[in-house]
């Protein structure tokens, strides 16, 4: 066995971010079955944000804030899941700038099949994975998101 083969490879996070970036979205396209009008993985999750949150009000600026995404990422998604008729923008009595995001009939309907398929991939992807091991491994997330937030305020 040769000096280099006994050693152990360093791993870095961002490939490993991405290598399970892909291959949950190829788990998602395998395990997940594409409707008449297929609704994006992040479609989903803004329909699920909105369901989960619905006894407030619910603006672009809160799914920027929870996703970290920016302004443009955000409005061009909600344009297009206004027009497939799964979102609404509604006014707010106080304050007619403002305009909250809500679920259609078909939004909660598409929610609930995307919930279900996710529950079904969680189960998939989490397999043999101890609950106290995936604690960790979100404490961990958090922690990369917050150093990466901390990092964008100080130089972005």
């Amino acid at each position: 066995m040769s000096e280099n083969s006994s050693k152990e490879k360093k791993r870095y996070l961002g490939p490993e971010v991405r290598m399970l970036s892909n291959l949950m979205a190829r788990g998602l396209r395998d395990h997940c079955p594409v409707d008449e009008d297929p609704v994006t993985a992040s479609n989903g999750w803004i329909l699920g944000y909105i369901a989960d949150n619905e006894d407030k009000d619910v603006f672009q600026r809160d799914l920027e804030e929870s996703f970290k995404v920016r302004r443009a990422t955000v409005s061009k998604s909600v344009t297009l899941m206004e027009r497939k008729g799964l979102i609404a923008r509604e006014p707010v009595p106080y304050d007619a700038r403002l305009k909250k995001l809500v679920l259609t009939d078909k939004g909660r309907r598409v929610n609930e099949q995307k919930l279900e398929q996710f529950e079904r991939f969680q189960k998939i992807v989490s397999h043999g994975i101890p609950e106290e091991n995936l604690e960790i491994f979100y404490k961990v997330c958090d922690k990369i998101k917050k150093n990466l937030a901390q990092e964008d305020e100080m130089y972005g």
